[in-house]
Protein backbone atom coordinates (compact mmCIF):
# COMPACT_ATOMS: atom_id res chain seq x y z
CA UNK A 1 0.00 0.00 0.00
CA UNK A 2 0.83 3.74 -0.53
CA UNK A 3 2.99 5.23 2.16
CA UNK A 4 1.53 9.20 2.73
CA UNK A 5 4.66 10.23 4.21
CA UNK A 6 7.47 8.63 2.02
CA UNK A 7 5.42 8.33 -1.14
CA UNK A 8 3.49 11.93 -1.39
CA UNK A 9 6.25 13.43 0.45
CA UNK A 10 4.08 14.60 3.87
CA UNK A 11 5.84 13.16 6.64
CA UNK A 12 7.33 16.39 8.19
CA UNK A 13 3.38 17.77 8.14
CA UNK A 14 2.33 15.03 9.64
CA UNK A 15 4.71 14.95 12.35
CA UNK A 16 3.99 19.05 13.08
CA UNK A 17 0.07 17.86 12.89
CA UNK A 18 0.40 15.07 15.03
CA UNK A 19 1.89 17.14 18.02
CA UNK A 20 -0.20 20.17 17.42
CA UNK A 21 -3.38 20.48 15.04
CA UNK A 22 -4.55 24.00 16.26
CA UNK A 23 -3.41 26.39 13.94
CA UNK A 24 -1.76 28.87 15.43
CA UNK A 25 -4.67 31.79 16.21
CA UNK A 26 -5.30 34.38 18.95
CA UNK A 27 -3.75 31.80 21.79
CA UNK A 28 -0.47 30.65 21.91
CA UNK A 29 -0.58 26.92 21.10
CA UNK A 30 0.56 25.66 24.53
CA UNK A 31 -2.67 27.36 25.54
CA UNK A 32 -4.70 26.52 22.80
CA UNK A 33 -3.96 22.35 22.76
CA UNK A 34 -4.18 22.97 27.15
CA UNK A 35 -0.33 21.62 27.62
CA UNK A 36 -0.94 25.14 29.43
CA UNK A 37 -4.36 25.85 31.21
CA UNK A 38 -2.93 29.71 33.25
CA UNK A 39 -5.53 31.40 30.75
CA UNK A 40 -8.45 29.60 31.84
CA UNK A 41 -8.95 31.88 35.14
CA UNK A 42 -12.50 30.97 36.24
CA UNK A 43 -14.09 27.10 36.37
CA UNK A 44 -17.53 26.85 37.60
CA UNK A 45 -18.74 23.67 38.96
CA UNK A 46 -17.52 20.16 38.59
CA UNK A 47 -13.77 20.91 36.60
CA UNK A 48 -10.28 19.17 36.53
CA UNK A 49 -7.24 20.44 35.15
CA UNK A 50 -5.13 17.98 33.34
CA UNK A 51 -1.99 18.44 30.86
CA UNK A 52 -3.49 18.40 27.75
CA UNK A 53 -7.23 18.27 28.50
CA UNK A 54 -10.07 19.99 31.36
CA UNK A 55 -12.24 17.71 31.90
CA UNK A 56 -16.10 19.24 32.68
CA UNK A 57 -18.71 17.94 34.68
CA UNK A 58 -22.79 18.86 34.17
CA UNK A 59 -23.70 22.73 34.18
CA UNK A 60 -19.65 23.22 34.86
CA UNK A 61 -17.77 25.74 32.46
CA UNK A 62 -14.02 26.97 32.08
CA UNK A 63 -13.48 30.66 30.86
CA UNK A 64 -10.95 32.12 29.58
CA UNK A 65 -9.05 35.88 30.46
CA UNK A 66 -9.02 37.84 27.10
CA UNK A 67 -10.40 40.25 25.41
CA UNK A 68 -11.81 39.61 21.66
CA UNK A 69 -12.43 42.26 18.95
CA UNK A 70 -13.72 41.15 15.44
CA UNK A 71 -15.09 38.57 13.66
CA UNK A 72 -14.31 35.76 15.50
CA UNK A 73 -14.30 32.27 15.13
CA UNK A 74 -13.43 29.79 18.21
CA UNK A 75 -12.66 25.91 17.39
CA UNK A 76 -13.35 23.16 20.05
CA UNK A 77 -12.44 20.03 20.11
CA UNK A 78 -14.40 18.31 23.13
CA UNK A 79 -14.07 13.96 23.24
CA UNK A 80 -16.28 11.36 25.36
CA UNK A 81 -18.88 14.03 24.97
CA UNK A 82 -22.12 13.06 27.06
CA UNK A 83 -25.38 15.37 26.19
CA UNK A 84 -24.83 18.64 24.81
CA UNK A 85 -22.31 21.48 24.89
CA UNK A 86 -21.60 25.28 23.98
CA UNK A 87 -19.26 27.47 23.61
CA UNK A 88 -19.77 31.69 24.34
CA UNK A 89 -18.61 34.56 25.23
CA UNK A 90 -19.34 36.22 28.67
CA UNK A 91 -18.90 40.19 28.78
CA UNK A 92 -21.32 41.00 27.12
CA UNK A 93 -22.90 37.85 26.72
CA UNK A 94 -23.35 36.38 23.67
CA UNK A 95 -24.17 32.27 23.04
CA UNK A 96 -23.67 31.73 19.03
CA UNK A 97 -26.66 28.79 18.52
CA UNK A 98 -28.46 26.23 21.20
CA UNK A 99 -26.52 23.69 22.45
CA UNK A 100 -25.14 21.17 20.47
CA UNK A 101 -24.85 17.18 20.56
CA UNK A 102 -22.11 16.53 18.89
CA UNK A 103 -18.23 15.81 19.58
CA UNK A 104 -15.07 16.62 17.94
CA UNK A 105 -14.15 19.71 16.30
CA UNK A 106 -16.66 22.07 16.05
CA UNK A 107 -16.78 26.07 14.89
CA UNK A 108 -18.22 28.38 16.87
CA UNK A 109 -18.87 31.82 15.11
CA UNK A 110 -19.13 35.20 17.01
CA UNK A 111 -19.74 38.16 14.56
CA UNK A 112 -18.63 41.60 15.54
CA UNK A 113 -17.03 41.19 18.83
CA UNK A 114 -16.50 44.08 20.20
CA UNK A 115 -14.12 44.01 23.76
CA UNK A 116 -16.38 40.35 24.25
CA UNK A 117 -14.67 39.10 27.05
CA UNK A 118 -14.41 35.71 28.71
CA UNK A 119 -14.26 32.88 25.65
CA UNK A 120 -15.79 30.37 27.82
CA UNK A 121 -16.67 26.35 27.20
CA UNK A 122 -20.28 25.50 28.84
CA UNK A 123 -21.60 21.66 29.71
CA UNK A 124 -25.63 21.49 29.51
CA UNK A 125 -27.35 19.96 32.07
CA UNK A 126 -26.90 15.79 32.01
CA UNK A 127 -23.45 16.32 30.22
CA UNK A 128 -20.00 15.97 30.38
CA UNK A 129 -16.49 15.83 28.22
CA UNK A 130 -13.56 16.52 28.04
CA UNK A 131 -12.27 19.85 25.93
CA UNK A 132 -8.91 18.87 24.68
CA UNK A 133 -8.29 21.87 22.17
CA UNK A 134 -9.50 25.56 22.07
CA UNK A 135 -8.44 28.31 19.83
CA UNK A 136 -9.79 31.60 18.29
CA UNK A 137 -9.31 33.41 15.05
CA UNK A 138 -9.94 36.61 13.60
CA UNK A 139 -11.94 36.02 10.81
CA UNK A 140 -12.82 39.49 9.31
CA UNK A 141 -9.93 39.83 6.90
CA UNK A 142 -9.74 36.15 5.73
CA UNK A 143 -12.97 36.49 5.03
CA UNK A 144 -12.68 39.52 2.56
CA UNK A 145 -10.56 37.84 0.31
CA UNK A 146 -11.44 35.83 -2.88
CA UNK A 147 -11.40 31.75 -3.16
CA UNK A 148 -10.32 29.28 -4.98
CA UNK A 149 -13.73 26.99 -5.37
CA UNK A 150 -13.53 23.15 -5.88
CA UNK A 151 -16.51 21.17 -6.39
CA UNK A 152 -16.44 18.29 -4.88
CA UNK A 153 -19.37 16.17 -6.95
CA UNK A 154 -20.16 12.45 -7.05
CA UNK A 155 -21.12 9.48 -5.07
CA UNK A 156 -20.43 7.50 -1.79
CA UNK A 157 -16.93 7.60 -2.29
CA UNK A 158 -16.32 11.64 -2.54
CA UNK A 159 -19.79 11.93 0.38
CA UNK A 160 -18.39 8.97 2.59
CA UNK A 161 -21.97 8.94 4.04
CA UNK A 162 -21.27 5.16 5.14
CA UNK A 163 -17.66 4.19 4.90
CA UNK A 164 -14.07 5.31 5.24
CA UNK A 165 -14.35 5.44 8.91
CA UNK A 166 -11.38 6.62 11.60
CA UNK A 167 -11.45 10.22 11.54
CA UNK A 168 -7.50 11.08 12.90
CA UNK A 169 -7.30 14.77 14.29
CA UNK A 170 -3.75 15.21 13.11
CA UNK A 171 -4.73 14.16 9.67
CA UNK A 172 -8.51 15.22 9.54
CA UNK A 173 -9.58 18.20 11.18
CA UNK A 174 -9.01 21.93 10.26
CA UNK A 175 -5.76 23.33 8.45
CA UNK A 176 -6.38 26.94 8.59
CA UNK A 177 -8.32 29.80 8.53
CA UNK A 178 -7.67 30.38 4.65
CA UNK A 179 -9.05 26.31 4.36
CA UNK A 180 -12.76 26.68 4.27
CA UNK A 181 -15.78 24.69 2.95
CA UNK A 182 -19.43 25.51 1.90
CA UNK A 183 -21.99 22.47 3.49
CA UNK A 184 -24.41 20.65 1.23
CA UNK A 185 -27.09 21.00 3.89
CA UNK A 186 -27.50 22.18 7.52
CA UNK A 187 -26.84 20.28 10.67
CA UNK A 188 -27.69 22.25 14.01
CA UNK A 189 -25.25 19.28 15.77
CA UNK A 190 -22.23 20.98 13.60
CA UNK A 191 -23.36 24.81 14.11
CA UNK A 192 -23.72 24.21 10.17
CA UNK A 193 -25.83 25.78 7.56
CA UNK A 194 -26.08 24.94 4.02
CA UNK A 195 -24.17 27.36 1.00
CA UNK A 196 -22.81 29.23 3.85
CA UNK A 197 -18.77 29.37 4.87
CA UNK A 198 -17.43 26.93 7.44
CA UNK A 199 -14.45 25.17 8.78
CA UNK A 200 -13.23 22.81 5.88
CA UNK A 201 -12.84 19.01 8.70
CA UNK A 202 -14.32 16.06 9.48
CA UNK A 203 -16.75 15.24 8.95
CA UNK A 204 -17.80 17.12 6.00
CA UNK A 205 -21.47 17.95 5.49
CA UNK A 206 -22.70 16.94 2.22
CA UNK A 207 -26.46 16.14 1.07
CA UNK A 208 -26.11 13.80 4.54
CA UNK A 209 -23.00 14.32 7.16
CA UNK A 210 -20.28 12.19 6.07
CA UNK A 211 -19.71 9.63 8.63
CA UNK A 212 -15.91 8.99 7.56
CA UNK A 213 -13.08 10.52 5.29
CA UNK A 214 -13.87 12.39 2.46
CA UNK A 215 -10.70 12.74 -0.11
CA UNK A 216 -12.03 16.56 -0.44
CA UNK A 217 -9.97 16.64 3.12
CA UNK A 218 -6.62 15.53 2.21
CA UNK A 219 -7.03 17.54 -1.39
CA UNK A 220 -6.87 20.22 0.47
CA UNK A 221 -4.37 20.10 2.69
CA UNK A 222 -2.60 19.22 -0.12
CA UNK A 223 -3.43 21.88 -2.47
CA UNK A 224 -2.95 24.73 0.21
CA UNK A 225 0.49 25.24 0.45
CA UNK A 226 0.37 26.29 -3.18
CA UNK A 227 -2.78 28.89 -2.37
CA UNK A 228 -1.41 32.64 -2.04
CA UNK A 229 -1.81 34.22 0.78
CA UNK A 230 -4.33 36.83 -1.11
CA UNK A 231 -7.11 33.82 -1.57
CA UNK A 232 -8.95 31.11 0.15
CA UNK A 233 -9.60 27.90 -0.84
CA UNK A 234 -12.85 26.72 -0.48
CA UNK A 235 -14.44 23.00 -0.61
CA UNK A 236 -17.86 22.97 -1.99
CA UNK A 237 -19.70 19.63 -1.22
CA UNK A 238 -21.61 18.73 -4.03
CA UNK A 239 -21.85 14.78 -3.57
CA UNK A 240 -24.95 12.76 -3.01
CA UNK A 241 -24.52 9.41 -2.00
CA UNK A 242 -26.58 6.37 -4.58
CA UNK A 243 -26.63 8.57 -7.45
CA UNK A 244 -26.57 7.59 -11.25
CA UNK A 245 -25.23 8.95 -13.93
CA UNK A 246 -26.55 6.71 -17.17
CA UNK A 247 -29.96 6.72 -18.41
CA UNK A 248 -33.50 9.05 -18.68
CA UNK A 249 -33.97 8.77 -15.38
CA UNK A 250 -30.60 9.60 -13.66
CA UNK A 251 -29.99 11.34 -10.66
CA UNK A 252 -26.97 13.13 -12.47
CA UNK A 253 -28.48 13.63 -15.80
CA UNK A 254 -29.05 17.18 -16.12
CA UNK A 255 -32.37 16.46 -18.19
CA UNK A 256 -33.38 13.88 -16.39
CA UNK A 257 -36.74 13.05 -15.72
CA UNK A 258 -38.08 10.81 -13.16
CA UNK A 259 -35.32 10.56 -11.00
CA UNK A 260 -35.23 9.59 -7.68
CA UNK A 261 -33.35 12.04 -6.39
CA UNK A 262 -31.94 15.16 -8.53
CA UNK A 263 -28.43 15.05 -7.88
CA UNK A 264 -27.09 17.28 -10.64
CA UNK A 265 -29.72 19.99 -9.57
CA UNK A 266 -28.73 20.17 -5.83
CA UNK A 267 -25.15 20.36 -7.01
CA UNK A 268 -25.77 22.96 -9.06
CA UNK A 269 -27.76 25.26 -6.76
CA UNK A 270 -25.40 24.92 -3.97
CA UNK A 271 -22.27 26.00 -6.09
CA UNK A 272 -24.41 28.95 -7.25
CA UNK A 273 -25.63 30.08 -3.76
CA UNK A 274 -22.13 29.50 -2.14
CA UNK A 275 -20.75 31.72 -5.31
CA UNK A 276 -23.37 34.00 -4.69
CA UNK A 277 -22.07 34.45 -0.53
CA UNK A 278 -18.05 34.77 -1.80
CA UNK A 279 -16.04 38.01 -1.98
CA UNK A 280 -15.85 39.34 -5.52
CA UNK A 281 -13.05 37.67 -7.35
CA UNK A 282 -13.95 33.91 -6.43
CA UNK A 283 -13.57 31.67 -8.57
CA UNK A 284 -14.47 27.75 -9.50
CA UNK A 285 -10.83 26.12 -9.92
CA UNK A 286 -12.29 22.81 -10.40
CA UNK A 287 -14.08 19.54 -9.93
CA UNK A 288 -13.12 16.39 -8.27
CA UNK A 289 -15.61 13.67 -9.15
CA UNK A 290 -16.21 10.35 -7.47
CA UNK A 291 -19.11 8.56 -9.02
CA UNK A 292 -20.35 5.44 -11.00
CA UNK A 293 -20.88 2.32 -8.73
CA UNK A 294 -24.68 3.10 -9.35
CA UNK A 295 -23.96 2.77 -13.30
CA UNK A 296 -22.18 -0.67 -13.56
CA UNK A 297 -23.05 -2.76 -16.59
CA UNK A 298 -21.63 -4.43 -19.16
CA UNK A 299 -22.02 -1.46 -21.92
CA UNK A 300 -20.72 1.34 -19.23
CA UNK A 301 -17.52 1.84 -21.41
CA UNK A 302 -19.71 3.23 -23.90
CA UNK A 303 -22.36 4.42 -21.95
CA UNK A 304 -20.81 6.75 -19.29
CA UNK A 305 -18.29 8.70 -21.41
CA UNK A 306 -20.63 10.46 -23.09
CA UNK A 307 -23.30 10.97 -20.34
CA UNK A 308 -20.06 12.16 -18.59
CA UNK A 309 -19.54 14.72 -20.84
CA UNK A 310 -23.35 15.82 -21.37
CA UNK A 311 -23.02 16.76 -17.40
CA UNK A 312 -19.61 18.48 -17.03
CA UNK A 313 -20.89 20.84 -20.12
CA UNK A 314 -24.16 21.43 -18.56
CA UNK A 315 -22.50 21.81 -15.38
CA UNK A 316 -19.96 24.22 -16.52
CA UNK A 317 -22.64 26.15 -18.52
CA UNK A 318 -24.87 26.57 -15.23
CA UNK A 319 -22.32 27.89 -12.83
CA UNK A 320 -20.88 30.29 -15.23
CA UNK A 321 -17.40 28.89 -14.73
CA UNK A 322 -16.63 27.88 -18.27
CA UNK A 323 -14.14 24.41 -19.19
CA UNK A 324 -12.12 23.98 -15.64
CA UNK A 325 -10.38 21.02 -14.89
CA UNK A 326 -11.90 17.77 -13.77
CA UNK A 327 -9.85 15.40 -11.17
CA UNK A 328 -11.55 12.07 -12.00
CA UNK A 329 -11.20 9.93 -8.73
CA UNK A 330 -10.55 6.36 -10.46
CA UNK A 331 -12.78 3.54 -8.66
CA UNK A 332 -10.82 0.96 -6.41
CA UNK A 333 -9.49 -1.77 -8.50
CA UNK A 334 -10.16 -4.61 -5.99
CA UNK A 335 -13.82 -4.10 -5.80
CA UNK A 336 -15.83 -6.94 -5.96
CA UNK A 337 -18.09 -6.38 -8.73
CA UNK A 338 -17.45 -7.81 -12.09
CA UNK A 339 -17.91 -5.49 -13.88
CA UNK A 340 -14.78 -3.03 -11.81
CA UNK A 341 -12.16 -3.98 -14.62
CA UNK A 342 -14.54 -2.28 -16.95
CA UNK A 343 -15.25 0.76 -14.64
CA UNK A 344 -11.56 1.52 -14.10
CA UNK A 345 -11.00 1.45 -18.12
CA UNK A 346 -13.53 3.55 -18.59
CA UNK A 347 -12.07 6.07 -16.50
CA UNK A 348 -8.22 5.63 -17.80
CA UNK A 349 -10.35 6.34 -21.19
CA UNK A 350 -11.68 9.59 -20.01
CA UNK A 351 -8.07 10.91 -19.51
CA UNK A 352 -7.03 13.89 -21.88
CA UNK A 353 -4.14 11.99 -22.58
CA UNK A 354 -5.21 8.86 -22.85
CA UNK A 355 -5.06 8.98 -26.67
CA UNK A 356 -8.95 7.09 -26.72
CA UNK A 357 -11.76 8.30 -28.48
CA UNK A 358 -13.53 8.49 -25.03
CA UNK A 359 -11.05 11.40 -24.06
CA UNK A 360 -12.44 14.46 -22.39
CA UNK A 361 -10.39 17.65 -22.58
CA UNK A 362 -8.97 18.56 -19.05
CA UNK A 363 -10.35 15.42 -17.56
CA UNK A 364 -7.58 14.06 -15.58
CA UNK A 365 -8.07 10.05 -14.37
CA UNK A 366 -6.21 9.47 -11.02
CA UNK A 367 -5.35 6.29 -10.51
CA UNK A 368 -6.64 4.22 -7.68
CA UNK A 369 -3.94 1.60 -6.04
CA UNK A 370 -4.97 -1.23 -4.78
CA UNK A 371 -5.35 -2.43 -0.90
CA UNK A 372 -7.82 -0.11 0.68
CA UNK A 373 -11.39 -1.47 -0.23
CA UNK A 374 -12.85 -1.07 2.94
CA UNK A 375 -16.59 -3.28 1.98
CA UNK A 376 -16.58 -4.70 -1.37
CA UNK A 377 -17.57 -1.43 -2.49
CA UNK A 378 -15.87 1.59 -0.60
CA UNK A 379 -12.56 2.65 0.76
CA UNK A 380 -11.20 2.90 3.72
CA UNK A 381 -10.31 6.32 5.55
CA UNK A 382 -6.59 5.70 4.68
CA UNK A 383 -7.58 5.24 1.04
CA UNK A 384 -9.65 7.84 1.05
CA UNK A 385 -6.25 10.35 1.88
CA UNK A 386 -4.50 8.13 -0.50
CA UNK A 387 -6.64 9.59 -3.47
CA UNK A 388 -7.61 13.35 -2.38
CA UNK A 389 -3.71 13.81 -2.15
CA UNK A 390 -2.97 12.00 -5.57
CA UNK A 391 -5.68 14.10 -7.05
CA UNK A 392 -4.07 17.02 -5.13
CA UNK A 393 -0.50 16.48 -6.60
CA UNK A 394 -1.87 16.08 -10.16
CA UNK A 395 -3.98 18.98 -10.03
CA UNK A 396 -0.68 20.89 -8.96
CA UNK A 397 1.73 19.16 -12.01
CA UNK A 398 -0.82 20.30 -14.62
CA UNK A 399 -0.60 23.87 -12.93
CA UNK A 400 -3.96 24.76 -12.34
CA UNK A 401 -2.96 26.75 -9.15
Amino acid sequence: MIDLGTSIGIEAGRGQRARSFVQPGLLPIRNATLKDTSHLVTAVGDVTFGEGSVSIGAGSRVTDDRTYDGEIWAHSVVEDLVGNHRARMLSPYYAPEVLRTRGGMQTWKFPNAVAQGGLDMFMGTASSGRLTRFQAYDMADVLTRPAYVIVAAGQSLMECSYNAFGIDPALDYWPGPRCLCIPGYSDGGYGATRGELHSMNAPLLFKSMSSGVSPAIAFAQEVMPFVPDTHNLVIICAAYSSTRLIGADADWNPDGVGQAVDAYQNAVDLVNLGMSRLPAGSKIAGWLWAQGQGDLSATMDSAYPPAFAAMRAAGEADTGSGQVPWMLLGPPPDAASIHTERFVQTYENMDQDSGHAAAQPMAHTVTHPPGYIEDGTHVTAWGSRVMGKLAARRFIQEGYL
